[in-house]
């Protein structure tokens, strides 16, 4: 299955390292809100590092002394990241005491708590609205102009919203198991696994990024059609574009809004106008075995955007000499969006992490 998605503003010729050092690459989880310090739940702001999201709070809960199933996350970070995220424990009236949770790791793996607050609601999937990310690429060479200018162009005209490798899994893992299990069907009513959905997901988020990169080289990734559905770049308000206008275009040109490409699910026709459904049917024709099964599914509306502009984006070159030159690069994205979408458009990049792993999506 094809995995090499179209660039929107061609390929980088600049290359660098990404992830040479775990410091790197820093994720830091915006909830939207603050904790309102009362309530059943314990609300717990963590630096992790070379720990992955999962294990992290099954480690909460065995401190806490409470069940895997009373801790959750919004979102999951990078292992081999520096990552702040909120983690809840539901511990009614205890106060867990955290501190000494770095014993329960050892080096290279690291946890820090920042912050300890109740808070009156539960966190579940989902509810935080951004991450900000301080990305340091290392070993930039080539065309330093080329580079600004790209830095640029992504900065007002943003980037296709792809699906990050990582959803598929180590060497495409996950696309090969999930096109096994989706052509055969589904075989009963049961709850799927974890890893079944996980397969799922790489499906439906293949047919889009299929989609996308169709979409990419004709140029509706970036532009309206009368019928299309719009989405804010800032917030999840959606409306349909019943008749372009003077506003509109001039929304779309600064970045405000942009379209939306639905998931594959029953009835995903009508998450779209009339043009971009032909579109993503001529682009999914050949694997309509897929199509078919994905929606026998019974999967949930969704869509997702069809282009990312990063929120307050700044970068610097740092240059030592010719041979130790490097990018710092700041942004905030929304939730589900990934930064090596970003940084793809920028720099022809080497992931220099040590391992990779199976799924690393912010969901």
């Amino acid at each position: 299955m094809n995995t090499e998605w179209r660039y929107a503003w061609s390929k980088p010729e600049v290359t660098g390292d990404l992830k040479t050092h775990v410091q790197d690459f820093y994720v830091e989880e915006q909830l939207g809100f603050e904790p309102d310090d009362k309530g059943e739940f314990c609300f717990v702001f963590i630096e992790k590092q070379g720990i992955n999201t999962d294990f992290l709070a099954k480690r909460l809960a065995q401190i806490a002394g409470i069940a895997p199933n009373k801790v959750t996350y919004s979102g999951v970070k990078d292992r081999h990241a520096c990552t702040r995220q909120w983690f809840c424990l539901h511990v009614l009236n205890q106060e867990p005491d955290l501190s000494g949770i770095q014993d329960a790791f050892r080096e290279p793996e690291s946890v820090r708590v920042i912050a300890q607050l109740r808070h009156s609601k539960k966190l579940r999937t989902g509810s935080h609205v951004s991450n900000r990310f301080v990305i340091r690429l290392r070993g930039i060479r080539g065309d330093l102009n080329e580079l600004e200018g790209r830095l640029n162009l992504i900065k007002e005209g943003g980037v296709p919203n792809y699906y990050g490798p990582q959803r598929f899994g180590i060497n495409g893992n996950n696309l090969h198991n999930g096109k096994s299990f989706v052509l055969q069907g589904r075989q009963s009513r049961r709850k799927l696994s974890k890893t079944e959905s996980f397969w799922l997901s790489a499906i439906r988020s293949w047919c889009f990024n299929q989609a996308l990169s169709d979409q990419v080289e004709n140029g509706m990734w970036s532009r309206l059609c009368d019928g299309d559905i719009a989405q804010f770049q800032r917030k999840d308000e959606q409306f349909r574009v019943k008749e372009m206008d003077a506003l509109i275009h001039l929304s779309v040109r600064r970045g405000d809004i942009s379209p939306v490409l639905p998931m594959i699910s029953e009835g995903w026709e009508a998450g779209t106008g009339s043009q971009r459904e032909s579109a993503i049917k001529a682009s999914l024709s050949d694997h309509m075995g897929l199509v078919n099964g994905l929606i026998g599914f019974d999967l949930s509306r969704d869509s997702r955007l069809a282009r990312l502009v990063p929120m307050n984006m700044a970068w610097e070159l740092l240059k030592e000499n010719e041979d130790n030159i490097q990018l710092i690069v700041e942004f905030s994205l929304p939730k589900g969006c990934f930064a090596t979408s970003v940084f793809r458009e920028m720099v022809d990049f080497t992931d220099k992490s040590a391992e990779k792993h199976h799924e690393n999506i912010d969901r």
